[in-house]
């Protein structure tokens, strides 16, 4: 029962220090109501346009390292894409001349 009667003591002392907190800061309040939530309400505004901003020039940094990124792909898959045909053609000539060099059972000399 008395730790019910503290409880409730500690509970009422600290709605009444919040109350009188409360009232002081109102006294002490540098600007009123209206205008603390119009200033809050531009900070904010203001806040969201920066972010914006930010958003917009993370997105162009990133698209410029992507089509970077990109071309230098390309030119890579270029430069290997024409070694290749220059490897395939070495090897179609090659094969040639090995199918070439094969005599024919039936080959007439001179007719």
């Amino acid at each position: 029962m008395k730790a019910v009667r503290m409880l409730l003591a500690s509970a009422a002392s600290l709605m009444v220090g919040g109350l009188i907190g409360a009232g002081v800061a109102l006294l002490y309040a540098p600007q009123s109501g209206r205008a603390t939530r119009t200033m809050i309400y531009g900070k904010g505004v203001a806040i969201k346009e920066r972010a914006l901003e930010e958003v917009n020039l993370t997105r162009a940094r990133a698209m410029g390292k992507v089509n970077k990124a990109s071309r230098k792909i390309q030119n890579q898959a270029t430069h290997l894409s024409s070694q290749l045909q220059g490897l395939v053609e070495d090897q179609q000539t090659a094969l040639k001349e090995v199918v070439n060099s094969i005599p024919l059972p039936f080959q007439q000399n001179g007719n």
